[in-house]
């Protein structure tokens, strides 16, 4: 991305609508891009991923601890504290009988337990959350004027221009008369005119495929190869050969 373009490019702090607990931030700019800030980094650039050819950032973020968690684990954490505290008077009282030795399998055994519930609850926490670059794009920096307008389609229909003046707001009725005119569309649309379509066994024949069959007969094409071709019987292509099927249709001059 040249100098001139990174001049002119704006960055706004993305919002989320739920709360979790963490000390990052995000923010995008009207160019597509997005940044991080954390304790490990200072606006460093996201690449994230790609679905379906759009990029797309994934978040892993948690929920706030609920109260009554909160107040179980102060509780298991405050009974550790204190055997910690009964081992160490022991100690210092040289009262080294088998009284030291259960306060410590105790304490681990608690320290254990704590463990395994904060890890329970941090699961219960997790939000795994992701966007779409341009569609967050177009919530910063597009204003929508149309409420039916959900779509953000990329006007030179490439998935990874994420310029804000690349992108619009769009019904589904304009997106689909948009995504007519995509190059891509366009030439898939020239090779299913010019490459037949296989036609499924059982089905009856089209005229336009008779015709297509008589015109490889009169190149004395073999039976066989036709019939695979078509997904039919040689003895079809034997009838139509000598009339006794389709002999209306004649191949054009």
């Amino acid at each position: 991305m040249n100098d001139y373009r990174l001049s002119n490019e704006v960055w706004k702090p993305i919002e989320f609508d739920f709360d979790f607990t963490s000390n990052s931030r995000w923010e995008i700019s009207n160019l597509g891009r997005v940044r991080s800030f954390n304790r490990a980094s200072d606006g460093r650039i996201l690449n994230g991923s790609l679905t379906e050819g759009y990029r797309v950032i994934r978040l892993k973020l948690y929920k706030p601890r609920e109260e009554k968690d909160q107040e179980k684990f102060d509780e298991l954490k405050k009974e550790i504290s204190d055997l910690h505290k009964t081992r160490r008077e022991k100690i210092a009282e040289k009262d080294f009988s088998h009284n030291i030795e259960r306060l410590t399998k105790l304490i681990e055994k608690k320290k254990n337990e704590l463990s395994k519930k904060l890890d329970r609850n941090l699961k219960k926490r997790t939000i795994n959350h992701h966007f779409m670059i341009h569609r967050m794009v177009a919530t910063y920096f597009l204003p929508k004027t149309n409420p039916n307008a959900t779509i953000v389609g990329h006007l030179d229909f490439d998935k990874l221009n994420n310029q804000a003046n690349n992108l619009k707001w769009m019904t589904p009725e304009e997106n689909i008369i948009h995504q007519s005119k995509s190059p891509k569309v366009i030439i898939e649309k020239k090779w299913k005119k010019y490459t037949q379509k296989k036609r499924q066994s059982g089905m009856k024949l089209t005229s336009t495929q008779v015709i297509h069959i008589k015109q490889q007969l009169k190149r004395n094409r073999p039976y066989k190869q036709i019939a695979k071709q078509f997904n039919i019987t040689s003895m079809q292509i034997w009838r139509i050969k000598s009339g006794e099927n389709w002999a209306h249709v004649e191949i054009p001059d």
